[in-house]
């Protein structure tokens, strides 16, 4: 099979502004492997954009972590400064949080984040003993930290809080068995507003420990409407993607179709069980 390679250089030509474009680009894979720091790849990635995307596109481990962002934004910063070959400046709550707040995010990662950002880090404990121990992430100024990510080690439950240290309110769990839930309101009062699992979508309306669900969403387009209190909430209108609505009456589990809408306006009318 053959192949085309890169025309010689010649005298007359002029230099290159990417003298690593001028390598085989099997060789630019190997070089990218090779990089093992995620300062080094983002130095890397932003002397050649080309390269940093050809790492992306390949699936290479350290420049698809999300770590590899926050070193992204640390270049720009020390560049910003004119900071030259050492770390002069310190990654931003706001980064750091968004570091926590990926379900990528990892404490084996946490020493490289203290090396380039000491004033400014993360932390992770083991608390509690016996057969409930839990993992929390903190984000440390000093000796001081606001909890950030909570792990029940025996059920993998993950919880993730903003606020301030002693103010942390839970915004959002992660389950093991891929259900994610929205909170809001201030800490001891944070009540659930929205559930996903599996490309649905449910909402949520009342105080803690009462809220109820109101509607229902599907990946295709469908919505269910529900009224009632928790736990016993009764489906009372579907309305599908192509504009036909239906309305049901009685209680939870009994809901019949009195009523169906089409996309045309026509409206159907139903009795009986």
């Amino acid at each position: 099979m053959s192949r085309s390679f890169r025309a010689a250089r010649t005298e007359d030509d002029a230099p290159p502004t990417d003298w690593l474009a001028e390598l085989p680009h099997e060789l630019h894979l190997r070089i990218l492997e090779g990089v093992d720091d995620f300062s080094d790849c983002a130095a890397f990635s932003l002397a050649s954009p080309r390269l940093g995307l050809l790492a992306l596109r390949s699936g290479l481990a350290r420049f698809n972590d999300p770590l590899f962002a926050v070193a992204i934004r640390l270049q720009i910063a020390q560049h910003c400064v004119g900071s030259v070959g050492t770390v002069s400046v310190t990654l931003s709550e706001d980064t750091l949080r968004r570091y926590a707040a990926d379900r990528r995010a990892s404490a084996d990662h946490f020493l490289w984040l203290a090396r380039v950002s000491p004033a400014l880090r993360l932390s992770s404990e083991v608390e509690g003993a016996g057969e409930r121990p839990i993992e929390v992430w903190r984000l440390r100024r000093g000796e001081n930290g606001a909890k950030l990510r909570v792990r029940l080690l025996h059920s993998g439950l993950v919880e993730h809080y903003e606020g301030e240290k002693g103010a942390e309110r839970k915004v959002r769990a992660e389950l093991a068995n891929g259900v994610v839930q929205y909170f809001e309101g201030d800490k001891g009062a944070e009540r659930k507003v929205r559930g996903q699992f599996d490309g649905q979508v449910k909402y949520y309306e009342g105080e803690r420990g009462a809220e109820q669900k109101v509607r229902l969403v599907f990946p295709n387009g469908n919505v269910k409407y529900y009224e009632g209190e928790k736990g016993a909430e009764r489906m009372v209108r579907a309305v599908y993607a192509s504009g036909r609505a239906k309305y049901y009456e009685g209680e939870r589990g009994a809901e019949r179709l009195v009523r169906t809408v089409r996309a045309d306006g026509q409206v159907q009318y139903c009795e009986g069980q």
